[in-house]
């Protein structure tokens, strides 16, 4: 089952941020050289620059596997441990790690990644008030999905995924070629619309983490 971990790393800021980009930036080119089964490792920020300590990291496996053989990798190991030092973290990290929803897959638009310069990245958490709720919404889900895929050339990037640690949530990952374009393409969808209309009442929250990819890769080459 694809994995899709989603981090949220509460820096110290100032130089120290600094340098923990540029170690992600390095475990991304050693992924990318030598981890076939990391289907991505992107590193990104927040949108709102007045956020200069947070950092997010976006990671896609093929499997449990390919993800623990990750973690083991020297230049990770190395990484924890300096992360474990007591000076880099301000607080302690949130690392979410989800299971892609095998009907809907993990979708990317690999012809048209390479030429945006900056696409609008988005991971959205979206609690429901049952789990019960939360996987008859997959239902609804699918037809955002195809839709994404088969009409929506600005949209990138569109995988929904669920962990064991709260399974009334669900989490998209969803890349754009702009802003304008989530907002008045792929939001203004009827399969988008029609998803909200029929399912809102089964929400109990909504919240969109609006990144910017500063460094590493949606698709392998």
């Amino acid at each position: 089952m694809t994995k899709f971990v989603f981090a949220v790393l509460p820096t110290v800021g100032g130089k120290v941020r600094e340098e923990f980009l540029a170690k992600l930036a390095a475990t991304a080119r050693f992924s990318l050289a030598n981890e076939p089964g990391v289907l991505s490792y992107v590193v990104c920020v927040p949108r709102d620059e007045a956020d200069e300590k947070t950092l997010y990291m976006i990671e896609v496996y093929t499997d449990q596997a390919t993800f623990d053989a990750h973690m083991k990798t020297e230049i990770v190991q190395g990484m924890v441990q300096w992360m474990g030092t007591g000076s880099v973290l301000e607080d302690a990290p949130a690392v979410h790690e989800l299971d892609v929803e095998e009907s809907l897959g993990y979708f990317t638009r690999n012809s048209a990644i390479p030429a945006a310069k900056d696409p609008h990245v988005v991971v959205g958490e979206v609690s429901y008030k049952s789990a019960e709720l939360a996987e008859k919404s997959f239902a609804h889900w699918a037809k955002v999905v195809q839709t994404t895929k088969d009409k929506e050339e600005g949209s990138l990037v569109y995988a929904l995924s669920r962990g064991s640690e709260d399974p009334s949530k669900i989490y998209s990952l969803e890349a754009y070629t702009s802003k304008d374009y989530l907002w008045n393409e792929h939001a203004k969808s009827q399969a988008v619309q029609d998803n909200v209309k029929e399912t809102s009442h089964w929400r109990s929250g909504l919240k969109h983490h609006i990144l910017k990819q500063v460094d590493g890769f949606f698709v392998q080459g």
